[in-house]
């Protein structure tokens, strides 16, 4: 009888990133996948495929942000303006 078979065999945990609706949560499956691949629990190749695919994912949420601040910027910048005409014209209107 060999060892082998006097040994339980447990078979690899599954890897699992969780949900990636958001810009932290990516990151945060960014983070995990790294730490799979240095404890052996994923290899390196698959763990880099998807670093790859999180990374795009990362700058894609990333891009959208910026643009939801410009447009929020613009907004508030628009408001300012038009305030700072109606109090022009109501001060020119009482000299």
């Amino acid at each position: 009888m060999s060892k082998d078979s006097d040994q339980i065999q447990t078979a690899p945990r599954k890897f699992k990133l969780g949900p990636l609706g958001s810009l932290n949560q990516v990151t945060k499956g960014l983070a995990k996948t790294i730490r799979a691949m240095a404890d052996g629990t994923l290899d390196s190749h698959v763990g880099a495929r998807i670093c790859n695919g999180l990374g795009i994912m990362r700058a894609c949420l990333e891009t959208q942000k910026l643009e939801q601040l410009e447009a929020r910027m613009d907004e508030i910048a628009n408001r300012v303006a038009h305030e700072r005409n109606r109090r022009c014209a109501v001060e020119n209107q009482h000299p």
